[in-house]
C-alpha cells in the first residue's frame, strides 16, 4: 500500500520541520508549504490525502482561507487545523465559518506521535469529532464566559483600550465596560482596592487562551 501523503502548511520553519520529522517516522509521505499561496501551488503536484494547516500564516491568506479553497476545489483532502488555542472562539474565530469535517490538533501535541497519527486517521476516516482539541470543556477556565465576553477579552489582550475595542466592535465604550464587568463576575473576580479588575481578567484570558496576535 502506498504511503499516505500529508501536506504541512506552517509558516514557522522549526514547527514545520518537527511535523515533517514525526510524520515521516510514522510512515507518511510529506510536502511542506510555508504560506497559503505556496500551498496552493504544491497541492496540484503532490495530491495530498490530508493537509495540516496552521491557522495563522503571517501576512496574506490564513489557514482558514486556504481550507475553504481546498474544501471547494479538492474535497477529497482531509483538513486538520493546528492551533495553540484551546478554543477557536477564544482565538476570535467563528467555528461556523470553517469547512465541515475539519479536525483540530493543539500544537503542543504535534511531537506526540500517537496524538498526531490519531488525529490524522480520525479525519481520514470521516470521524473529525475524534480530533477536536479546540473545544472548551465545562472545566475550562473560560467556559463560563459568553462569546461576546470572550471577544472583548481577546481584543483587550491585544492591548486595545476600551474605546478602541468599541470602535472595532462598532459599539459604545459603555457596552464594552459592561461586557468586561460581566466577564469579571463570570470569572469570580471581585473588585478590591488592591486589584485592577481589567488587568486580572485579561491576565486570566491570556493564561487560558494564549496571547492573541495583533491584527
Amino acid at each position: 500500500m502506498d504511503a499516505r501523503r500529508i501536506l504541512v502548511v506552517e509558516d514557522d520553519h522549526l514547527v514545520a520541520g518537527l511535523l515533517v520529522a514525526v510524520l515521516r517516522s510514522c510512515g507518511f509521505e510529506t510536502a511542506v508549504a510555508y504560506s497559503a499561496g505556496e500551498a496552493r501551488s504544491v497541492v496540484d503536484d503532490f495530491d495530498p490525502d490530508a493537509a495540516l494547516l496552521d491557522i495563522v500564516l503571517g501576512d496574506g491568506p490564513t489557514g482558514i482561507d486556504l481550507a475553504r479553497v481546498l474544501h471547494e476545489q479538492f474535497p477529497g483532502v482531509a483538513l486538520i487545523f493546528l492551533t495553540k488555542h484551546p478554543d477557536l472562539q477564544a482565538a476570535g474565530i467563528d467555528p461556523t465559518e470553517l469547512p465541515l469535517g475539519a479536525g483540530f490538533l493543539r500544537k503542543d501535541l504535534i511531537s506526540d506521535e500517537d496524538s498526531l497519527v490519531a488525529a490524522i486517521e480520525s479525519v481520514l476516516a470521516d470521524h473529525p469529532e475524534n480530533a477536536r482539541h479546540d473545544r472548551i470543556s465545562a472545566e475550562h477556565p473560560l467556559a463560563s464566559l459568553r462569546p461576546t465576553q470572550v471577544e472583548v477579552l481577546r481584543l483587550a489582550a491585544q492591548g486595545l483600550s476600551n474605546s478602541a475595542i468599541a470602535r472595532a466592535r462598532q459599539t459604545s465604550e459603555r457596552a464594552v465596560e459592561i461586557q468586561l464587568q460581566r466577564a469579571a463576575a463570570a470569572l469570580g473576580v471581585v473588585p478590591s482596592r488592591d486589584l485592577n479588575v481589567r488587568v486580572e481578567i485579561v491576565r486570566r484570558y491570556i493564561e487560558a487562551a494564549g496571547l492573541p496576535p495583533r491584527p
